[in-house]
């Protein structure tokens, strides 16, 4: 069998590699015969024998490393479990025993091929979360180290589609309020809406989080708890102390509502929008409506940016901007002033 590649030196400068198929020429980077002559047979023996050199480049990391021939998707899986905490564990440990992630769990890091991981994106379980845990898995395996190269290359990943979301509206949170009849729920909704917070956050609100003297709700987010982030601060205006006086005087602000999993009372906020014919809208975002609750008070440059912000309906830019400038202004604001006024 005639040989792949061909060598050639030129003016007694460097060695050269050319390919007889193709005509490419390679230069080889070095001017000594003997290293020339090895990294031509091994071309050449690439090209006639890549099972073969596979097989040796497993001997040789084998005994450089010797668990990285038996690591698995599943070791990846554990690893990302261990740092990971409270709701995001809870939603990684079911996304781990879906059926798309069963094709790869057992699966050896180094034998690892893109027809893998297509296999598990093209699943008729597989989703928009498949693709997106999959891809934080693959890049936490090559930070790790545990991969040699990208299974798959950047531009070969599928496009990740994305439910469009928007801001809830004033008339919309009025009509879910008047449409909800458990006392606890409908003053939940409300508190949402004045305060911006978290469902999960406004949910497990205590008595102790309320400053009557200074009127300031002050609590921690559980979603930043492993942050440096000293914890967010809501100015108590008429409309919130108004909700304040009809919920518990001790303890927790909504005791039964603190013990339900967010799915649980994100199904229940779904449901009600349903019966109204409420779309593009969710639980988490029951508390965003930046051309209300924003404009009051500003300047003519704020209310025409405002402006310009209510036509966006990207809900992951919205969140961004406007708790940003959030957190910007209720830092600046005087003790008299309330975030919740309308």
């Amino acid at each position: 069998m005639q040989d792949r590649y061909r060598m050639y030196r030129r003016n007694k400068g460097n060695f050269y590699l050319e390919d007889i198929l193709t005509g490419k020429q390679q230069s080889l980077r070095t001017k000594q015969e003997a290293k020339a002559k090895r990294l031509l047979a091994g071309k050449n023996q690439s090209v006639e024998q890549p099972q073969m050199n596979l097989a040796m480049a497993r001997v040789y990391l084998a005994s450089k490393s010797p668990e990285l021939m038996s690591r698995t998707w599943d070791d990846v899986m554990r690893d990302m479990e261990a740092g990971y905490q409270d709701g995001t564990k809870i939603r990684w440990q079911k996304m781990m025993r879906c059926a798309p992630f069963q094709i790869i769990r057992n699966l050896p890091l180094l034998y690892t091929e893109s027809a893998h991981f297509l296999a598990v994106l093209r699943h008729p379980k597989a989703g928009t979360s498949t693709n997106k845990w999959l891809r934080i898995m693959h890049n936490r395996a090559m930070d790790l180290g545990w991969l040699l190269s990208p299974v798959l290359v950047r531009r070969a990943w599928p496009k990740i589609l994305t439910k469009r979301m928007q801001a809830i509206t004033y008339d919309q949170h009025c009509q879910l309020v008047a449409k909800e009849h458990e006392p606890e729920f409908k003053l939940y909704l409300q508190m949402l809406w004045e305060t911006g917070g978290s469902q999960t956050d406004i949910a497990c609100l205590q008595r102790d989080n309320i400053d009557a003297d200074q009127k300031r709700i002050t609590y921690r987010r559980k979603k930043l708890q492993t942050q440096l982030f000293h914890g967010a601060a809501i100015v108590i205006g008429p409309n919130i102390q108004h909700l304040l006086d009809q919920l518990p005087k001790e303890g927790f602000l909504f005791p039964r509502l603190r013990l339900q999993p967010e799915g649980i009372r994100a199904s229940r906020f779904a449901k009600q929008c349903r019966k109204l014919k409420i779309t593009g809208v969710s639980l988490h975002i029951s508390g965003y409506d930046p051309s209300l609750r924003l404009r009051r008070g500003q300047s003519a440059g704020d209310r025409a940016w405002f402006a310009w912000l209510d036509g966006q309906r990207n809900f992951a830019f919205l969140h961004k901007i406007v708790f940003r400038f959030r957190l910007k202004w209720n830092c600046a604001r005087n003790d008299s002033d309330s975030i919740d006024s309308h």
